[in-house]
């Protein structure tokens, strides 16, 4: 087991540059959507701070090169396309957007070019 010094560094200097910033836009974008859902209890941003808590942490493996945060974060974001094609059209009672809806389209793609790094 990894200390979390190591698997910082490891984050850092492993996976292109590109990973890393896109770490740090994950994790300020879920402080920014827990700050939210603190300041707006009761709407539907408990389901944001849900989202991009699993982006984030897919995305935290995918930094660190492995494949089951690269393939969990392309799996996130599928669940998250259908979720939004099915219920945003159906159903005026569930308000469902991602927090990142094309970014994470175009985050997977990156994922998709740098697949065979991934250990």
């Amino acid at each position: 087991m990894r200390d979390v010094k190591t698997i910082l560094k490891d984050m850092i200097t492993k996976p292109p540059v590109l990973f890393p910033l896109v770490a740090l836009f994950h994790l300020v974008l879920l402080l920014w959507t827990i700050y939210s859902a603190i300041q707006q209890p009761g709407s539907s941003t408990e389901i944001s701070v849900a989202w991009m808590l699993g982006y984030s942490l897919m995305w935290f493996g995918a930094a660190d090169m492995r494949k089951w945060g690269a393939m969990g974060y392309v799996g996130v974001t599928v669940v998250s396309i259908i979720l939004y094609f099915n219920i945003h059209d159906k159903s005026s009672w569930l308000t469902y957007a991602s927090p990142i809806f094309i970014l994470d389209i175009l985050f997977c793609f990156f994922i998709m070019f740098y697949f065979k790094r991934f250990r």
